[in-house]
């Protein structure tokens, strides 16, 4: 069942009809499908209430994103350092799937203009910034569960990014059912990836 709108004067509860408008819009019919007046529609508010809380259907996007990128680092930042590298991929990998499955075709779609490249308004930056942020807690997360472990990480600036895209091609195989082609379960799949990417992090004590 729908939940209704919230009254007229909850300002906080009327961005969040919008947002979940725009969420259900591209469940439905990706970035393509992402307009003004169909998240109007959705949240039961006028074109120009959705132009009062956002510049247009790019920073209802980004919007959206920059939310799913926070879950992320409070996933992280309160991640049990006992449980390993692996355990520690695998609590973010469902919010990773989460992201793929609703911003990777529509992040295609427009241009990959959230955090890289084309016009960057106010909310483009701001997403960006969560990245990083997120990037950075990704970063400290791997280095202090290592420690614990009493392992080594590589040190490169790139190795968290390079975690992430490793990450996003997981999710991308989880999403399409790429490798239940070869009957590989999802659980098969997750170990064998969180395994592999925690070996190519970690320095290999010498011989």
């Amino acid at each position: 069942m729908e939940r209704a709108p919230m009254a007229w004067g909850d300002a906080k509860a009327r961005r969040r009809d919008i947002l979940r408008s725009a969420s259900r819009l591209l469940e439905s019919s990706g970035y393509a499908g992402l307009t003004v007046r169909a998240i109007a529609v959705g949240a039961g508010v006028s074109s120009g209430t959705v132009y009062q809380y956002f510049d247009g259907k790019e920073d209802v996007f980004v919007a959206l994103m920059a939310a799913r990128l926070e879950d992320v680092r409070a996933t992280l930042d309160e991640f049990d350092r006992t449980e390993g590298i692996g355990g520690l991929l695998a609590a973010i990998l469902p919010q990773v799937r989460e992201i793929w499955r609703l911003f990777g075709r529509s992040a295609q779609q427009r241009g990959s203009k959230v955090l890289a490249g084309g016009r960057r308004g106010k909310r483009a930056v701001t997403s960006a910034t969560v990245f990083r942020r997120m990037a950075r807690s990704l970063d400290r997360a791997l280095r202090e569960t290592a420690e614990a472990a009493g392992q080594t990480l590589v040190d490169h600036p790139a190795m968290p990014y390079w975690v992430w895209d490793s990450l996003i091609g997981v999710a991308d195989d989880l999403v399409h059912g790429g490798s239940l082609q070869a009957r590989v379960s999802a659980d098969r799949l997750v170990a064998f990836a969180t395994g592999a990417i925690e070996r190519g992090i970690v320095v290999s004590a010498p011989a």
